[in-house]
């Protein structure tokens, strides 16, 4: 087994004995317990109603790179992408095998730098709303939660702006896989691709349906929250979540478990939930999200 994957599981695997410790196992059980079922179910369904909305998005992102595709289709690549990036040892191998085989039907460079272009306007979708809500909830932000969502929000739209205005992308590929010839070529052409995203109606349309998603998911997790007897102002959720999402698209666990759960109890306990409840919010989302990946399970034994 890859080292670097190894490493992944042994930090979700830390990092989630290191937060059931500190919280205590028999807490968590009673708080998960205790979750509303119907709540419950109706986060799952919201949950697929996310990723319908998301496939429509990478379905135009295709077209613009003249890869004609159903939305039924886009929908089935989408769905296969989410199982994997369960999966996984990354959040983003899904993306990786979805453009893998939807390339070896189609253009392999439109369909990975479409995968890219999704990715990236969701990322930038979570850090513009959660920007929007520090500065309108500003004064009800303890220090620490501000500071982390500042730092956090700064750096990621920091680096966003280093990749797709600046060489460094293109100078880092040549640097590691300027020795392998054909696989240097095709990462230059899907930067290239990706950089080549122009047409502002797309981009605009695009960007829309990632902030519909986004405030989808956010609902979402406050429907968790009210499924597991929390009482949180829904204001925190448009500055926790989108935080949580940038730290767990970092790849540096399983599909983020340890991280999700970790960030939702140190911010959600820094307003004064408990921790064991905010653990479980975590936890809850993670399950929700592994429950939706299974369709994809099934989509991709049957196409397969």
């Amino acid at each position: 087994m890859d080292k670097r994957v190894v490493a992944r599981v042994l930090i979700s695997a830390g990092l989630l004995a290191l937060l059931i410790y500190r919280t205590g196992i028999v807490v968590i059980g009673e708080t998960l317990a205790g979750v509303i079922l119907l709540l419950f179910l109706l986060a799952v369904i919201v949950e697929n109603m996310g990723v319908a909305l998301s496939a429509k998005k990478w379905q135009m992102l295709l077209e613009s790179r003249g890869i004609q595709l159903s939305y039924r289709e886009s929908l089935s690549y989408y769905y296969i992408g989410s199982f994997f990036n369960t999966m996984m040892p990354s959040s983003v191998g899904g993306d990786i095998i979805k453009s893998y085989k939807l390339g070896k039907k189609t253009d392999s460079v439109g369909a990975f730098s479409s995968s890219i272009m999704d990715r990236m306007m969701g990322l930038l979708a979570v850090v513009s709303i959660a920007s929007v809500a520090v500065v309108i909830s500003y004064g009800i932000l303890p220090r620490a939660a501000l500071l982390a969502a500042v730092a956090v929000i700064s750096g990621f739209a920091g680096t966003v702006v280093i990749l797709m205005k600046t060489s460094l992308v293109e100078r880092f590929t040549t640097l590691v896989f300027s020795r392998w010839a054909t696989i240097h070529a095709f990462l230059m052409k899907v930067i290239s691709s990706v950089k080549g995203y122009r047409d502002k109606k797309l981009i605009l349309a695009a960007m829309v349906i990632s902030f519909l998603y986004h405030i989808m998911l956010i609902l979402n997790n406050y429907l968790l929250s009210l499924a597991l007897g929390m009482n949180i102002d829904i204001r925190y959720f448009f500055i926790f979540i989108p935080i949580a999402e940038i730290l767990v698209s970092l790849p540096v666990s399983i599909q983020g478990f340890g991280v999700r759960e970790g960030s939702y109890a140190l911010l959600f306990s820094s307003i004064g939930a408990e921790y064991a409840a905010a653990f479980s919010l975590g936890f809850l989302d993670q399950i929700v999200k592994v429950i939706t990946s299974m369709i994809g399970g099934v989509v991709y034994v049957i196409k397969k």
